[in-house]
């Protein structure tokens, strides 16, 4: 589903949100009526309070979040961000992290191609990184695999085709997946090599499509256990310091 902040800014519809009687909280099935009159498959997967008073937070099934005011009126997307002497709060990143980590949490290791720390070696931290085969910059991080596993981090791969499902960039990340040593596959792929063609049941799109959902554009992409993302390639010794190993 296409970003519905992007849809909204096109269209110009906030003027469908029209007033309701002043309440607590936002009508979820009213919104969620008025929500579909830009796109009827919008639904609302949650809709909580904030720490700003009389603003609720909007969960869509896009993986969207939006603010809406408790009358029903106003509604926005972007960051909401908290002050305080202690500095600037982002809720919104806080909640997206939230939810990125929930939903990472729930994939099966087996859809993965894990990278662990060596045997008897403590395993320190587990990060998932969503890769492609073409990209150079992901080529740089597996390099560097074995000082992450020596600090005792497990890397877990996702798959993300930059060019989409169905294209040469997908197809080598099915072969991977779908080879008889995914591990021993994805270092060839790493390395240049070719991976012989395979095929079989496998999870390349539907990694795909959860990283859209969770904002992501490129890759490499690294997912804290937080649910933080870090766009884009670190050296090895900089993400080891960032998680505090």
């Amino acid at each position: 589903m296409r970003s519905f902040s992007a849809r909204l800014a096109i269209a110009g519809l906030l003027s469908v949100f029209l007033a309701v009687p002043l309440q607590a909280a936002p009508d979820k099935a009213h919104l969620e009526e008025q929500l579909q009159v830009i796109d009827s498959r919008i639904a609302i997967e949650s809709l909580e309070s904030t720490p700003l008073e009389g603003i609720y937070e909007v969960l869509l099934n896009s993986g969207d979040l939006l603010y809406v005011s408790a009358d029903g009126r106003f509604l926005f997307a972007g960051n909401l961000l908290e002050l305080s002497d202690q500095g600037i709060k982002d809720l919104t990143e806080n909640k997206r992290s939230q939810l990125r980590r929930q939903q990472l949490q729930d994939l099966p290791e087996e859809e993965q191609v894990v990278f662990p720390v060596a045997a008897g070696q403590e395993t320190q931290a587990v990060i998932q990184v969503f890769t492609d085969i073409t990209c150079p910059y992901c080529v740089r991080l597996h390099e560097e695999m074995a000082d992450l596993n020596a600090a005792g981090i497990e890397v877990r791969y996702l798959a993300f085709p930059r060019q989409g499902v169905g294209s040469s960039a997908y197809q080598k990340l099915v072969n991977v997946w779908c080879a008889a040593n995914p591990r021993e596959a994805m270092n060839q792929a790493k390395s240049g090599e070719e991976v012989a063609a395979a095929s079989c049941d496998n999870p390349v799109a539907s990694h795909f499509e959860l990283a859209r959902a969770q904002g992501i554009q490129g890759t490499p992409a690294i997912i804290l256990p937080d649910g933080k993302v870090i766009p884009g390639y670190v050296p090895s010794e900089r993400l080891i310091q960032e998680l505090g190993l």
